[in-house]
């Protein structure tokens, strides 16, 4: 199974959250948590918001995962599986915006 990190765009946040919880589906699991650093929350939020037509406000949850914002990441997001499946072994990557 491959998780996928990146810094995406503000206008492809979404679309990245998306394939990587696809990717997880195609490959037998379930997406677990959205993890993602500060200024990638931020624009999550914004992103968010223009999607839907409301305003902005905090993100807890894309498509029933919950985000999880780690103080020791800045730009980056990943959608992980669940930590059983990640302490079984996963191969991470780095996609370039």
């Amino acid at each position: 199974m491959i998780v996928q990190e990146a810094e995406p765009a503000a206008d492809k946040i979404l679309t990245f959250v998306e394939e990587s919880v696809l990717s997880l589906r195609e490959a037998g699991s379930e997406p677990y948590t959205i993890l993602l650093g500060p200024a990638a929350y931020e624009l999550l939020c914004d992103a968010v918001a223009a999607r839907f037509g409301r305003k902005r406000g905090p993100v807890e949850q894309f498509q029933w995962v919950n985000v999880v914002v780690d103080p020791f990441r800045d730009e980056e997001i990943c959608v992980v599986p669940p930590p059983r499946e990640i302490a079984a072994g996963v191969r991470a990557e780095r996609r370039d915006r």
